[in-house]
């Protein structure tokens, strides 16, 4: 390989961003500049604007700065999203607490129990866990889970 070649190969067009959640990373954004830069500039064969400076270089300083802005505005909404959606996790924790223990108020908290039930309906623990499952997963307030638990077995599987 030439030296231009290792040069340009050794330069990244990956631009990563870190997030940080109370000063601690929790994860990053990674993009690919050379795959993300022919959607932003659409216009590659206008001429630079100004006549005395290198095509070339005002390219690479125009590309720069058009990234370093992108990426200040990203993390500004990614910010904001990910806030969002973290009270919104902490709820569903919440919702997803309140419903296995008012699952086990209903069927009971220990497996010998289940057992029980699920001998009593002539079913298999499989089937509970999955009905359990779904009632976890499902964003309907069950107010008779007894019920729900009885008419689950009409369901098609």
């Amino acid at each position: 390989m030439s030296q231009t070649n290792i040069k340009k190969e050794s330069l990244s067009s990956e631009v990563r961003v870190f997030v940080e959640v109370d000063g601690n990373p929790v994860g990053c954004l990674n993009l690919d500049v050379n795959r993300l830069w022919p959607l932003i500039n659409h216009r590659k064969r206008d001429h630079v604007p100004v006549e005395w400076m290198d095509p070339a270089k005002f390219d690479s300083i125009m590309r720069a700065a058009v990234i370093k802005k992108l990426i200040a505005r990203l993390e500004t909404h990614l910010y904001r999203a990910l806030g969002d959606e973290m009270v919104k996790a902490e709820l569903d924790v919440e919702s997803f607490k309140l419903k296995a223990e008012a699952a086990a108020q209903t069927f009971g908290r220990t497996e010998t129990e289940i057992e029980k039930l699920v001998l009593e309906t002539d079913r298999v623990p499989l089937d509970f866990y999955s009905f359990f499952w779904d009632y976890l997963l499902d964003d309907r307030d069950v107010t008779d889970l007894k019920k729900e638990w009885k008419a689950w077995d009409t369901r098609p599987r």
